[in-house]
C-alpha cells in the first residue's frame, strides 16, 4: 500500500464532522478533460481490453454507468454533493445516479452497492463504498465491483477484484477528484485519473431520463 501514500498523499489524521463541509457541499461541473496516467496493462488486462467493441460493449447504450471516474467525467452534467455526520450523498444527473455513502471502515461494505437511480436500480459498477476523511480531504474507497470497463472510449478494463479510491480536495473553490484504481489481475501499475470541477450552484439537477438503444421509438412514433 505504499504506493497509495505516494500517490494520494495521506495521513492518518482525521477530521471532526463539520471542519470541511461546506468546501465539498454544493453543485459542480467538470471543468476540463483531466489528466490519465500510462496504462500499463497485464496480458489478462490486454485480453480484456482488446475484447472490447465500443458499438456493443459499452455499458451506456443500456443506461448502466460504467464505472464511478465515468459519471465524475460527463461534461455538462451537474452533480450535487451533500455530507452529513453519517455519510456523503452524490447526486449526479447522469442517468439519474445517487450514491449513499457512509463515513465508516471496509467493516461498512456491503453486498448491496453504494448506487442506483430514481426507479431503485442498483448498480454494482460503481461497488459497494465507505468514506473517511483524510486531514481536509474525503476519500471514498469501493470494492464489490461487477466486471466492466473503467474508460468505455478504449475498454480499460474492471474485475471483482478491482479497488477504487476516490480523493476529493477543495482549494480555491476548485473541487479536485483523484482515481486510483488498484487491480493486479489487470493492472502492472495503478491506474491514476484526475479532474477538476467547478462551482455551479446555479444549476438544477434534472431528470435525465435515459433510453437505452434497444427502445423501439421508431416503432411507438408511427403508433400514434
Amino acid at each position: 500500500m505504499r504506493y497509495l501514500i505516494q500517490v494520494l498523499c495521506l495521513t492518518s489524521a482525521t477530521l471532526a464532522y463539520g471542519d470541511s463541509v461546506s468546501e465539498f457541499a454544493g453543485t459542480w461541473l467538470l471543468d476540463g478533460p483531466g489528466t490519465e496516467s500510462e496504462i500499463n496493462l497485464t496480458d489478462e488486462g490486454r485480453r480484456l481490453r482488446d475484447s472490447y467493441d465500443l458499438l456493443v460493449d459499452d455499458p451506456s447504450l443500456k443506461c448502466i454507468p460504467a464505472s464511478s471516474s465515468r459519471v465524475w467525467a460527463n461534461p455538462n452534467a451537474p452533480i450535487k454533493i451533500e455530507v452529513s455526520s453519517e455519510s456523503i450523498q452524490i447526486t449526479y444527473e447522469l442517468f439519474d445516479l445517487r450514491r449513499v455513502i457512509p463515513f465508516g471502515s471496509d467493516e461498512d461494505l456491503t453486498d448491496t452497492p453504494s448506487t442506483r437511480n430514481l426507479k431503485g436500480v442498483y448498480f454494482r459498477e460503481l461497488g459497494s463504498s465507505f468514506a473517511r476523511y483524510e486531514e481536509s480531504q474525503i476519500l471514498i474507497e469501493s470494492r464489490e465491483h461487477s466486471p466492466g470497463y473503467i474508460r468505455t472510449s478504449r475498454g480499460i478494463p474492471q474485475t471483482s477484484s478491482t479497488i477504487a479510491y476516490e480523493l476529493m480536495a477543495v482549494d480555491n473553490g476548485v473541487l479536485h477528484i483523484t482515481h486510483t484504481y488498484v487491480d493486479e489481475m489487470v493492472f502492472k501499475d495503478p491506474l491514476i485519473l484526475t479532474y477538476s470541477l467547478r462551482r455551479a450552484n446555479e444549476l438544477s439537477i434534472n431528470p435525465y431520463d435515459c433510453v437505452d438503444s434497444d427502445y423501439g421509438w421508431f416503432e411507438e412514433l408511427n403508433s400514434k
